[in-house]
């Protein structure tokens, strides 16, 4: 990962954790409907970003809150 885009991967990951909130789901249900596991979901959303999801996660993850991906990466 590149330092200086960490700002965007704290973003992406507060907007995962907005929509999962507005959908009602808490992590570990949004992690078993996009098939990854909740302490992955857990890194992702994390401020200290300790995973960089990749588009395919992005996508399932998008589908479970039914948003399209680009929405996610509204900063």
């Amino acid at each position: 990962m590149d330092k200086k885009h960490l700002h965007y991967y704290i973003k992406l990951g507060e907007n995962i954790k907005f929509y999962r909130r507005q959908a009602h789901l808490t992590q570990e249900g949004l992690a078993l409907k996009a098939n990854i596991s909740r302490g992955y979901l857990s890194q992702i959303e994390a401020r200290n970003v300790e995973k960089v999801p990749s588009l395919d996660i992005i996508f399932r993850i998008a589908e479970v809150l039914k948003i399209p991906p680009c929405q996610l990466f509204k900063f």
